[in-house]
């Protein structure tokens, strides 16, 4: 596993290990499935730790930032800023947060 938790693509400033990954992104609202190059992390606590420093160190995501208290707001504010192709992502992540399950779990 990449431990990749968050789906952030190596770019050319990424050093360390890159996955090849098919995935289907959007563009212009148009689904394509292409391969593209994902970070690899060596656990999951350096996934989390490397999506709140890429959170921080890119401007566009200032206002998801600012938005931290409020999940719904951070996740519309992501998209937003261009965090996913997938004209559903927030829609999604907030159809999962809202979720049965999650909230019973989220209860105890």
């Amino acid at each position: 596993t990449s431990f990749n938790l968050f789906g952030i693509k190596a770019g050319g400033e990424w050093g360390g290990d890159r996955a090849a990954v098919n995935t289907l992104e959007y563009r212009d609202g148009v689904a394509a499935r292409e391969q593209a190059s994902f970070r690899v992390y060596d656990s999951i606590a350096s996934s989390f730790n490397d999506y709140v420093e890429f959170l921080k160190s890119n401007p566009r995501y200032q206002e998801a930032l600012d938005n931290v208290s409020d999940a719904k707001a951070f996740v519309r504010s992501l998209q937003d800023a261009g965090y996913a192709t997938d004209p559903g992502y927030a829609s999604k992540i907030l159809d999962v947060m809202g979720s049965s399950v999650i909230q019973s779990a989220s209860s105890r």
